[in-house]
């Protein structure tokens, strides 16, 4: 039987829950989980990428992102980084709505499709972090437990239907920022050549800008955006040859091919269920 592979050989617990300061994103680069995932801007981020939507960053801004939602926070170079994330399991989400007479608490979280951002005042920001805290502190599993369902109880309160969700916004103003936008948007049918032409610059300036703000040249990161979206049909349960139809490969070998260069196995080597993907 051919081993299976993810992005991680180390597997995260079934709940993530973690507060990090002054450090780059852990993942730089377009992906995806099959955990619920729970981001909370804290300072640093000025955009977030999700579902091909982008959203201006701000201090205080929570996201909700669904399963398999293909998503990446933009930072900009040298900045003071803060956020808070939390992974968790499907199976975990599903006991807690299987509660009796809880009437499914987390149906909020379950019945997203697309991505959700709200933004904390002070008083919020700073309970949202006691509870945090609180839930890393404990060392009884079941305290643990209590303190997650506690976590997730005040986060719901902020993606009820009476408080309502900001939307995408629009395009920034660098012209690399721009360029990333335009890659989102339209991936699937895009070439680089007609990217530069659009911003009004030749590409090879357009490679340097986008390489100077990212760390990776705008052909690069076009192509692991296609293999990003190419997991998430595979996490859905997608054939090989489907998932490189969708994602917008347009010759199935080439897509062989360059799913292997780039994560180092082949498509149908990934495993679906690992997290994350």
């Amino acid at each position: 039987m051919e081993e299976k592979f993810s992005i991680y050989q180390d597997a995260p617990s079934p709940v993530v829950v973690y507060h990090n300061k002054n450090e780059r994103p852990y993942v730089d680069i377009p992906h995806l989980h099959s955990q619920y995932e729970i981001y909370y801007n804290i300072d640093g981020a000025k955009g977030f990428f999700a579902d091909k939507r982008f959203f201006v960053c701000t201090g205080f801004d929570l996201f909700l992102v669904p399963q398999a939602c293909v998503h990446k926070v933009l930072v900009s170079p040298g900045a003071i980084y803060e956020r808070c994330i939390l992974n968790i399991n499907t199976k975990i989400i599903d006991a807690i709505n299987a509660t009796p007479h809880l009437n499914r608490p987390l149906s909020w979280l379950v019945g997203t499709s697309f991505p959700q951002k709200v933004n904390l005042n002070d008083n919020e920001h700073c309970l949202f972090l006691s509870l945090m805290d609180r839930y890393n502190q404990q060392k009884n599993e079941l305290m643990r437990y209590a303190a997650l369902i506690h976590l997730l109880a005040y986060i719901g309160t902020f993606f009820s239907p009476g408080r309502p969700a900001v939307q995408a916004d629009a395009a920034p103003d660098s012209v690399a920022e721009k360029a990333l936008v335009f890659i989102e948007e339209q991936f699937k049918t895009m070439k680089i050549s007609e990217l530069a032409e659009t911003l009004f610059v030749n590409e090879h300036h357009l490679s340097r800008l986008f390489k100077d703000e990212f760390g990776i040249t705008p052909a690069n990161y076009l192509i692991i955006r296609k293999i990003a979206e190419a997991k998430k049909y595979l996490y859905m349960g997608a054939s090989v040859k489907e998932a490189c139809t969708l994602s917008g490969f347009g010759n199935y070998s080439n897509f062989i091919r360059t799913f292997k260069n780039f994560e180092g196995y082949s498509p149908g080597n990934l495993e679906k269920l690992t997290d994350p993907l």
